[in-house]
């Protein structure tokens, strides 16, 4: 009844800002737990040390914490729109990071008799990840938009990720095939460089 719209207002919480509230010990603490994961060295056969790092540590320990919600009185979880905005934030000076570092780099390497060589290896990677995705449809019934962020997941790629997002208007399933692929595919790439580079 219109009536009791005040009693319902004072049970469950009327605020605009109350609803996009960053708990800021929740999120630092995460953060914090996240970079100390990701710094831990892990020994493996041939003398190799594989680390999660600054990116793998904070996401194993964000679906941790996402899974739990809440631990007394912390609570882990970001509203929807401090989410999307850090989202759009992370992505956009990660790309300009990305490209003023790596522009002049990429202009000298195409120039030079290595630039054919990385093209074409390029191009071979790229196909065998469309065969890979072929093949994880097949075996996993996965579509749309969780194969997208798998997709993002295997290349370790924000970028796809970001473009998948927007695409799909953030489909949570985005994330989601994201989320289960990029913690194996940075520890295989970690371990695969220096084997790769010895050749």
């Amino acid at each position: 009844p219109t009536e009791a719209i005040t009693k319902v207002a004072k049970h469950l919480g009327d605020s605009e800002r109350g609803a996009t509230d960053i708990n800021p010990v929740g999120l630092f603490l995460g953060l914090g737990l996240g970079l100390l994961v990701g710094l831990i060295h892990i020994p493996l056969p041939g003398d190799t040390v594989v680390s999660l790092g600054i990116a793998g540590g904070p996401l194993l320990v964000g679906l941790v914490v996402g899974r739990l919600q809440r631990t007394g009185p912390v609570l882990w979880s970001l509203p929807h729109s401090v989410s999307a905005t850090l989202t759009q934030l992370g992505m956009l000076m990660f790309l300009a990071y990305a490209g003023s570092n790596a522009g002049a780099a990429l202009a000298d390497a195409l120039a030079s008799d290595l630039g054919p060589r990385l093209l074409a290896t390029g191009a071979v990677v790229t196909v065998l990840v469309a065969v890979g995705l072929i093949v994880t449809r097949r075996v996993s019934a996965a579509y749309g938009p969780t194969l997208a962020g798998v997709m993002a997941g295997t290349q370790t790629q924000p970028a796809v990720l970001a473009y998948a997002n927007d695409v799909t208007r953030a489909d949570p399933r985005v994330n989601l095939g994201y989320a289960l692929v990029y913690p194996v595919a940075m520890i295989v790439k970690v371990v695969l460089a220096p084997i790769i580079g010895g050749f």
